[in-house]
């Protein structure tokens, strides 16, 4: 019911990735949020920890590979990305990646975050996740989704919107407060500018 409230955003994919706490499943597709998903589809993603994206491309062509959210299984386990904005360095982030080998599966910016925690390091985890918000630029509002927990994150400027609310004694996040009203969240405050 989040992404019916913000159909509005984006009409060409929407996309929705759930937890159990030890996996994460997925579903995307090309169109409006009632084509892509059936009862059916919801079923499957019944888990207690979700994320969702309607997308309005604005670099990357409309094509499935760059409907979001992004999930990849990567060095240090699974995630799933979900990004609003545009990401100003992504054109000389996605030369450096290439050159050393990352093969990209779309067009879209938002790949080149998955890319950038894929990177070896040895940082830990949520440490991982701070070098690679410091390493793009841009506008951005960002939802990470592991199988252990959901990381939020706005651009250092707040240029993209990013609020925070409760539902039922569990946090929830969205571009937009209209989601909040339609599924009975209240707003709790806006996430603040470079908070994560």
């Amino acid at each position: 019911f989040g992404l019916f409230a913000l159909q509005h955003r984006g009409q060409e994919s929407a996309g929705i990735a759930t937890t159990n706490g030890t996996r994460i499943v997925y579903h995307k597709g090309m169109g409006l949020v009632s084509e892509v998903f059936t009862g059916e589809t919801l079923a499957r993603l019944k888990n207690p920890a979700a994320l969702g994206h309607v997308r309005y491309s604005t670099t990357g062509l409309t094509t499935l590979t760059n409907a979001q959210p992004v999930v990849v299984d990567y060095n240090r386990g699974k995630v799933a990305v979900a990004h609003n904005g545009n990401l100003t360095n992504s054109p000389e982030l996605r030369a450096r990646y290439e050159t050393r080998g990352s093969i990209f599966q779309s067009t879209a910016d938002s790949e080149i975050i998955v890319h950038i925690l894929a990177e070896p390091s040895k940082h830990s985890e949520r440490e991982n996740y701070i070098r690679c918000l410091n390493e793009i630029e841009g506008a951005f509002s960002l939802l990470f989704l592991t199988p252990k927990e959901i990381i939020a994150a706005r651009d250092p400027y707040g240029l993209r919107p990013l609020s925070l609310g409760e539902l039922e004694g569990a946090y929830i996040f969205a571009s937009e407060t209209c989601a909040f009203d339609l599924i009975g969240a209240k707003f709790v405050r806006d996430v603040e500018p470079g908070e994560i």
